[in-house]
């Protein structure tokens, strides 16, 4: 008598379980080594350990209808830390501002869809034909914590008499996902020596290009440092933003202090000690 064995007779099943389970055990072992290790990675920057560049990714946003063109090129930092989804979203902030040439205000928004419909809005109420809006987000510095970005905008409302550019530098400890600025370093009388300085390379650098005649004289009397300002691998840059200074021709005027010369004055307990000591 041939005795036949199904293939999936009950001891076959049995087996074949044990080696599901077998493989399973294996599986989740390997998912919660991969996890703790990403965990351990998105962290990192909370302990100030690290000094890799932060990875990001260039989105594009392109819109062309109704009269109304706009271009987003930004940077997005992947990852499940707080940090990141903070970085990302002050950037998007930023860049995500209508300052309406022409007149005395601003407009935020959170998305590009709200954007959009925020700039027909502006269209409709003020009788232009149409709007462009181009922004470019560029990574000036990505190391020892820090993540700094400048964002140029231009924007035109179709029947105005001049479009707008404007310049905003954002400087981020990728730890903590926070935005730090200029005061946040120096003590009172160290800053008042950077601001000497700062006139001093700011004139300079303006004679150097040919705009020094169309500097406001009023400006030069009551000399400060813009909020906008730079982490480079030169040092720290600083901007003033269209009319700030002078004229339309004389754009968005820029310099730099050498790291050299600011270390001296810096505070111990500022977040780019370490980019300036490295």
């Amino acid at each position: 008598m041939f005795i036949f064995v199904h293939p999936w007779s009950d001891s076959f099943c049995r087996k074949q379980i044990r080696v599901v389970e077998v493989a399973m055990k294996h599986a989740m072992l390997l998912f919660i080594c991969t996890f703790t290790f990403f965990m351990q990675a998105a962290y990192a920057g909370d302990t100030g350990a690290s000094d890799k560049a932060l990875p990001f990714t260039v989105k594009t946003f392109d819109y062309n209808q109704d009269g109304v063109a706009i271009k987003l090129r930004y940077p997005e930092i992947p990852g499940i830390g707080r940090q990141y989804s903070s970085i990302d979203k002050q950037i998007k902030r930023d860049m995500l501002t209508i300052r309406f040439p022409g007149k005395a205000t601003a407009q935020t928004f959170a998305d590009t869809r709200d954007f959009v419909r925020g700039i027909k809005r502006f269209i409709m109420r003020n009788g232009f034909k149409g709007y462009e809006f181009f922004s470019g987000v560029e990574v000036a510095y990505n190391a020892s914590n820090i993540f700094t970005v400048k964002i140029l905008n231009y924007e035109m409302p179709y029947g105005a008499a001049n479009g707008l550019n404007s310049i905003i530098y954002l400087n981020f400890n990728t730890g903590t996902g926070r935005r730090f600025t200029i005061n946040d370093c120096f003590s009172d009388r160290a800053y008042q020596a950077l601001v000497r300085r700062g006139k001093d390379l700011f004139v300079e650098k303006a004679k150097a290009d040919g705009v020094f005649d169309l500097v406001d004289n009023q400006f030069l009397d009551r000399f400060y440092l813009p909020v906008n300002f730079a982490v480079t691998d030169s040092g720290v840059e600083f901007a003033y933003r269209q009319y700030e200074v002078g004229p339309r021709p004389l754009g968005m005027p820029a310099f730099t202090i050498p790291r050299g010369e600011i270390r001296a004055l810096i505070d111990k307990g500022c977040p780019l000690q370490r980019y300036f000591y490295q």
